[in-house]
This record gives structure tokens, sequence and C-alpha cells, in this order.
């Protein structure tokens, strides 16, 4: 089969690599209809996160199920299927806890060994394990959303639970970076009740796309976003920040923007061993810090659900469509900032 296959930092290629079998019997093997790439994928694509060669790449994916192990009992051939992109054995403290992110056991999708050794969806097809908590079923009435559902496994769960464990209605949030998880974080910000949304971010046309979605984009090259937070709340800042970026300097920027005794939500991805903040600022404000791997299996269905209702639209945020043999273009692109959401077909 084809698949999306890392050869060293910024070179990715389109490889026949063996076709993925299924090794127990909680598994599924599905045929990929659609693929994207996601922020995570540019750590190791960048280099950031080191890891052996020739991963095949991927976590977000949706397809039908070709094989199900004899153990699998919410799916069957024929069954179009949304995997979640982090794979938790569903048995342990933490996940008996309703934290299966923090799974020891837990697994990512085209990360490498030291994330499981799971390969990636960005190919013809994938085996997910544990598949009666991994994945989740497509409604059959919206098989022509797939473009949003797509977003369950992670992206749109991640900006919502990120807002979920968050926010009281009527609080004003404010992310800070306009990518995908930004803007998801902003469309769960106004269904969960947000009297105002701002987003941060330097990229004209993800501060637009923000703009198309109700909330007041901010410019952080022309404006200083503290004064703009300031302005907009009565010079208290915001009760709840989202840092959807993962970077020092975001999340320097989301400290400025929290008011006393708000929220720091951040699920924006570090690989840093240590980094420099101002403790003082936060120890005085009382910031409530929120962080760390998403809980996606806990949310998925409340995302699922909001978007077959229509009031969860991520697949608005897609700015090109493009086949997987054009994903070495695709990934110089999304790491340029040329697109904002890439989804490929793995059939082109």
């Amino acid at each position: 089969m084809r698949a999306v296959v890392l050869r060293e930092p910024h070179r990715v290629e389109v490889a026949d690599v063996p076709r993925p079998e299924m090794s127990s019997a909680t598994d599924i093997l599905v045929r990929v209809e659609q693929t994207a790439i996601c922020g995570t994928d540019l750590h190791p694509y960048e280099g950031r996160l080191e890891l052996e060669a020739d991963i095949v790449l991927g976590h977000e994916f949706l397809g039908t199920v070709v094989a199900a192990g004899s153990a699998v009992t919410r799916f069957s051939e024929g069954d179009r299927v949304v995997s979640s992109c982090v794979v938790s054995c569903g048995a342990c403290h933490q996940c008996r806890r309703h934290q299966p992110g923090n799974c020891a056991g837990s697994r990512i999708f085209g990360l490498g060994l030291a994330l499981g050794d799971l390969a990636g969806g960005q190919a013809e097809f994938v085996v997910v394990p544990n598949a009666d908590s991994t994945a989740r079923a497509i409604p059959d009435t919206v098989a022509a959303c797939d473009d949003d559902i797509l977003f369950a496994g992670d992206i749109m769960t991640t900006g919502y639970e990120a807002v979920a464990r968050a926010i009281t209605p009527g609080d004003t949030v404010a992310v800070v970076g306009a990518g995908p998880v930004g803007l998801c974080a902003a469309m769960a910000a106004d269904v969960l009740g947000a009297a105002q949304v701002i987003v941060v971010d330097k990229v004209a046309a993800r501060l637009k796309e923000a703009a198309n979605l109700g909330a007041v984009a901010v410019d952080a090259d022309q404006d200083d976003p503290a004064d703009a937070v300031l302005d907009l709340t009565d010079w208290r800042g915001a009760d709840v920040v989202v840092d959807a970026v993962g970077h020092e300097s975001a999340l320097l920027s989301s400290i400025a923007l929290v008011r006393a005794g708000g929220t720091l939500s951040i699920p924006g991805v570090y690989n840093e061993d240590a980094i420099t903040l101002p403790f003082g600022e936060l120890y005085l404000k009382g910031v409530t810090l929120q962080m760390g791997v998403s809980h996606i299996t806990e949310y998925m269905d409340e995302v699922i659900a909001l978007t077959c209702a229509g009031k969860l639209r991520p697949g608005s945020i897609i700015s090109h469509r493009m086949g997987l043999s054009e994903a070495a273009e695709a990934y110089r692109m999304f790491e340029a900032r040329e697109a904002t959401k890439i989804v490929m077909d793995p059939r082109k």
C-alpha cells in the first residue's frame, strides 16, 4: 500500500509499504478515505521530535472497516469510523478515572516507538487497536459531513476539551494561536457559552478565519494583545486563555492575557524539558493551570453529537485538498503556513 513516510527532517516521501495486519482480537483494519496533516506532525517533520527512520506519519483519519477482530463488539466490516489520535488501555487506574490521556500505556498513531510504535493514518490502510474504546461510528445521517467528523479524532476534540474544562457560561475566552486547534477552540467557546471570544495571531489568513467564526481577531504584529484584551474586558483580562500554539512565546503572551483568578488552558504540545516562566505573576494572579495530553475519547461523543447537530463545523477551516501523492508539497505548505488545514485523499 502507499503511505507517507518520514525519511529525515523536512523530507517525507510517498512509498510502498506492507499493508498493516491486525495483531489483536480487539483491532480493526480501516481503509482510509480522508487523512489530515496536524500541527503535531510538524514536530517530527521539523526534527523537534526525533523519530526512528521511515515512520508512517499521521493521526487524523477516517474510513471504512475492512476487518474486525473477534473481540470487537461495536464495529464490523463495512462500518465507517473515525479514530481517536490516542489509544489507551481502558483498564488502568488513569483510564478508570476518565483520564485516558494519562494512561501509562497510551499510544499515538504515527509518532514512533517512543509513543507506542503505531503506524500512522496517512496511508491507504491503518490498524486501530482497542477499537471499541478508540474509534467511533460515523452516523449515517452525516455521511456528507465527513469534513467535520474527521476532526473529532483530534483537533476539534482537543480544542473543545481545552475550553470545556475551564469555561463558565458568560466568560470571555481568549485563544492564542489561530491554527487549527485554536480555531476549533474558538468554535467550542462559542458553543459552550462564551460571552465573547478573542483570537490572537500574526497570520492574516488565519485571523480572517477567526473573524469569520465571530471572534474578535487581534493581530499581534499590529496591536499589543494584552492591551487589546484589557480594552475588551474592562481591564480585567480574559476569564479563560487557551494557549493553542505550544511555544514559549505564546505561553508568555497567554499569561499576560489571563485575569486574576482566571484559568490558563494549554492544549498546545510542548516538547521542551524546561522553559522560563514568570512564576511570580502566575502566583500573584492565582491562575489555575489546565494542561497535558488531551483525553480525546472522553469528549469525542459530545463533539460528534454537536457536529451532527450543526453546532460545530470544523471542516470550514480546510484550506486545501490534495492527494496523498502530493504529501511532500502538503507538508511544505503547512509548515510555511501557506495552508490552514490540509486534507489528503489516499486514493489519489
